[in-house]
């Protein structure tokens, strides 16, 4: 078995984060990542949802992960603010959700990691190093040094570095950093952990991040075509089906959102570039079409957030199978590696 530090951290057999992918339902996927021996993530369900119905979606799916696995899972809030006030409001009853769910001693024992993103949680460390104190990890999500540093500087227990390749909100061009130059350099830059996100999606790509630093990967794309997926159907046969330049940016929340390109996401961009539309409706059309596509299965319409890593996703296997293979597969690569320089 292939182990890391980020197993010690977070109380996992393997060391693979399931990303979360708000605004769309993961709680049967993040059940089914911690159950399988990685950390599982639930996502937000909506960025602008009416707070006391977040607060109680959240919970709920906070129950069901519980109730369901008896391994450790974690939670993700996207805590930036450009949306508007709304949309803190909605963060703050998700956070609150988060908080209240953990004065159940079992559950603190194992909601073990809460993921923030898209944006400076600085507002919301008071809050969040209370439940530090009792057993709670704090990642964030980076996309570059520069941010890595600044967290690093907050205090946090590590960073999810995210290369531009991945899906859903990515990096705002043209200030963009891939993966495979992204990582290793914020391992140089900072002393806190590094786990490496954005095109991981096999063991090869898995190795690679091990490679550059990192002490584990997180992965979002590979994991919706699965069986346990709570996506439809036609949104996990739209990912095997991507090829190579399959994908594109459209407009999002907090950046462009990468996506597969279908009538929907091309229709957005449309929309975004005849400057009719605030920012704000843009982010309501961009919710109700990632949600179309993920409850309803209206592709067409619909936008479906994946990464570029899409064209290599070639099946539709159990999350167990998935990650079972990569961490076999790793153990053969590196020992090849390890072959090479016996010769």
């Amino acid at each position: 078995m292939m182990k890391t530090a980020l197993c010690d951290m977070l109380g996992i057999k393997y060391p693979i984060i399931q990303a979360a992918m708000g605004p769309l339902n993961t709680k049967k996927l993040a059940t089914a990542v911690s159950n399988a021996g990685g950390m599982g993530t639930l996502s937000i369900y909506h960025m602008t949802a009416e707070p006391s119905y977040a607060y109680k979606v959240y919970s709920d799916n906070i129950k069901y992960i519980t109730e369901n696995s008896r391994n450790n899972f974690a939670c993700n809030m996207p805590i930036g603010a450009q949306i508007g006030e709304r949309a803190v409001k909605t963060t703050d009853a998700y956070l609150k959700a988060v908080v209240d769910a953990r004065k159940d001693p079992k559950v603190a024992k194992r909601l073990r990691l809460l993921i923030t993103s898209a944006g400076n949680p600085e507002r919301y460390l008071e809050i969040i190093n209370k439940e530090r104190k009792n057993g709670m990890l704090h990642f964030h999500v980076v996309g570059s040094v520069r941010q890595a540093k600044k967290i690093e500087s907050m205090g946090l227990d590590g960073v999810i570095a995210s290369g531009f390749e991945m899906g859903g909100h990515t990096h705002r061009p043209p200030n963009v950093i891939h993966t495979f130059v992204l990582v290793p350099s914020v391992v140089d830059a900072v002393k806190i952990p590094v786990i490496a996100s954005g095109g991981v999606c096999d063991a090869k790509t898995y190795v690679a991040s091990l490679a550059m630093g990192a002490i584990g990967a997180q992965m979002a794309t590979r994991f919706i075509a699965t069986q346990e997926c709570d996506f439809h159907d036609n949104y996990k046969q739209t990912v095997i089906d991507c090829k190579e330049y399959g994908d594109t940016l459209c407009p999002g929340a907090y950046s462009y959102l990468r996506v597969i390109k279908t009538e929907g996401a091309l229709k957005a961009i449309e929309m975004e570039l005849s400057g009719k539309y605030s920012h704000e409706q843009m982010v309501d059309i961009a919710d109700e079409k990632m949600i179309i596509a993920e409850q309803d299965g209206d592709v067409v319409k619909g936008e479906c957030p994946a990464g570029q890593c899409s064209s290599r996703v070639n099946d539709k296997p159990t999350v167990k199978e998935i990650i079972e293979k990569i961490m076999k597969e790793s153990e053969k690569i590196i020992g090849n590696l390890v072959k090479l320089k016996s010769k």
